[in-house]
Order: structure tokens, then sequence, then C-alpha cells
């Protein structure tokens, strides 16, 4: 976890104001690690007692997520999902838990895929890996469908 000082700086490199909910947001993203969604954004800088409306979450959420410091972890349907963003990777989703976790990309950067033909500019291709993640292969043997 870095330094207000060193996340103020990684905020103005990617040329926005480092303001308080910013802070706040990317500071509680970093702190919690993994995918997160809004309102467990919200809910931890509320236990940090920062004062900070629901409404400021999003707008930072939105903000850092312009910017390439935040990722939209895209798991599928359901609420949105935020990381701090370090390498452009993947997700893989288990059907059992609803666990989700990255899977590195092939290619290393996006889009890494291409849909081929004639469509336009690619600037990004997310996949969705689907199936039953290890934890619970152990604890319920093989499945079969």
């Amino acid at each position: 976890m870095g330094s207000t000082a060193a996340l103020s700086e990684r905020i103005r490199e990617a040329g926005l104001r480092a303001t308080r909910p910013r802070l706040a947001v990317y500071s509680a993203l970093e702190s919690l690690g993994g995918h997160r969604s809004a309102d467990e954004v919200y809910d931890h800088i509320v236990l940090e007692d920062e004062p900070l409306s629901r409404a400021s979450v999003y707008n930072a959420l939105a903000a850092l997520t312009s910017a390439g410091l935040v990722l939209n972890a895209d798991a599928g349907p359901g609420r949105a999902l935020y990381e701090t963003a370090t390498a452009w990777h993947h997700h893989a989703v288990c059907r059992l838990c609803g666990e989700v976790s990255d899977v590195d990309c092939s290619v290393g950067s996006k889009p890494c895929l291409s849909p081929g033909g004639e469509w336009g500019q690619i600037d990004e291709a997310q996949i969705i890996f689907r199936g039953v993640c290890t934890a619970c292969l152990g604890r319920t043997g093989s499945v079969h469908h």
C-alpha cells in the first residue's frame, strides 16, 4: 500500500487532480485488494472514518477508471467490480462460490484479441472464463455438466 504522497503523485501522473475522494477511493481499493464493488469501497471508507458520500465514491471510481488507474473488473452480469490497475488481464469466475480471479493476458496488453475482418478499431477486449475454481473442486470433487 502506498503513502498518501505516493498515491497523490500516481493520480497526478495520470492527469487528474489528487482530490480527497480520489485518494480515499484509490487507497481503499489498494487496502481491500481483489475485485471490489463501489459499495464495498464506500463501506471501507466509512469504517476508516472518512466522511465521503456514495456519489463521491462513484465519481472518483469513474475518474480513476477513465484515467487508467483503476480497472473495471468485468465478471459479467451483476454489480460492477473495480481493482487497482497494474497490468491488463482477464478474469475467471467460479460458478459455485462466485470468486473472481485474475487471469494473465496471453499477449500482455490490450486489446489482445480482435474480431477479425473489417470491424473497425478495437482498443479493448475482455475475456471472462467461467468454471469451477480449485477450492470448490477440492470440496466437491470433479463437476460434470
